[in-house]
């Protein structure tokens, strides 16, 4: 799709197309957040009806990923916080058939578990950097920061993350 630079709000179909665009990296950047399938569906609906309602405030078009994946992170991080529920990662299907596979499940599964420790930001610019391969200038633009924040928030999460790990002997 090809859109104006400088237009102001989308029409329906514009709208749709530029879900369905991203809709792998959408759905793969909520369950980042809470490991569990029908959470991330649900946070994923959220995120999409909470855009759709104000796709009209959206002053240029060509900057809604960035305006989209914010109100994914802030729609994850509020049922984070509305969530009383540990964090589960769905393992169904998983096929651990070596000691190398369970080795590398392990370590995910200590990954994600340290993860869910990190506060909101932090968790959001590893999980952006990471699941999704942004650079910082995409995640600053996401968060409405400058660059350097982005970097100094990313090392301070992983340094947090390292700490984490260490201490549970890892």
């Amino acid at each position: 799709m090809q859109l104006q630079a400088g237009k102001k709000g989308l029409t329906d179909p514009e709208f749709l197309e530029l879900i369905q665009a991203k809709e792998a990296s959408i759905y793969r950047i909520a369950y980042g957040y809470v490991q569990n399938r029908e959470d991330a569906k649900d946070i994923v609906q959220d995120a999409v009806c909470k855009a759709y309602i104000g796709k009209d405030r959206l002053k240029d078009v060509e900057k809604f990923y960035p305006w989209f994946y914010r109100i994914l992170a802030n729609t994850a991080i509020s049922f984070l916080h509305r969530s009383s529920r540990a964090v589960l990662l769905d393992l169904e299907g998983a096929d651990i058939s070596s000691p190398d596979d369970e080795d590398r499940w392990n370590s995910t599964l200590v990954v994600k578990e340290a993860l869910k420790w990190l506060d909101g930001r932090s968790r959001t610019v590893i999980i952006l950097k990471f699941y999704e391969d942004m650079t910082f200038s995409e995640i600053a633009q996401i968060l409405k920061r400058p660059e350097a924040t982005v970097k100094s928030i990313y090392y301070r999460g992983l340094s947090a993350l390292k700490e984490r790990m260490r201490s549970n002997g890892i």
